[in-house]
């Protein structure tokens, strides 16, 4: 069966490529005349970036033959297949994509964004271990 190992660090190329673009883009402000309260608040749209390449926490997420694990910063899970129904994939507008886990019980579990793998082998690997994925497309939450 498959296996899917993930890891994602917080601090990575992208995080540093936004935080440099964006303060390169505040210092360009205040050079060009712009009141400093107003880049002072804009200044806080960094904050989680700031914090990701501080304290660079890692997100795991693992399926093998005995079910899914994940963990990041705020929260742990493990669940084997025989409590999953059914696997819904919801596409947003901004084209990010949530996966909710429909458990037996009807109980929705949603994997953290920050620990998913890439959806395509996510997808291969439930359908190979018979789990219903289904997908809907462009919702808005």
């Amino acid at each position: 069966m498959d296996t899917i190992q993930h890891n994602q660090h917080g601090r990575n190329p992208r995080s540093l490529i936004v935080l440099f673009l964006v303060s390169a883009g505040l210092i360009g402000l205040l050079v060009y005349g712009t009141h400093w309260g107003i880049v002072a608040v804009l200044s806080f749209l960094l904050i989680p970036t700031l914090v990701d390449v501080a304290f660079n926490p890692i997100a795991t997420f693992e399926l093998d033959e005995n079910g899914i694990r994940w963990k990041n910063a705020t929260q742990e899970a493990e669940l084997g297949f025989h409590q999953i129904k059914s696997v819904h994939v919801a596409t947003r507008l901004n084209v990010a994509f949530r996966i909710s886990l429909i458990m037996h019980d009807d109980a929705k579990v949603r994997i953290p964004q920050d620990v998913l793998p890439p959806r395509a082998d996510l997808e291969t690997a439930l359908t190979r271990h018979d789990i219903p994925v289904k997908r809907d497309r462009l919702r808005l939450i």
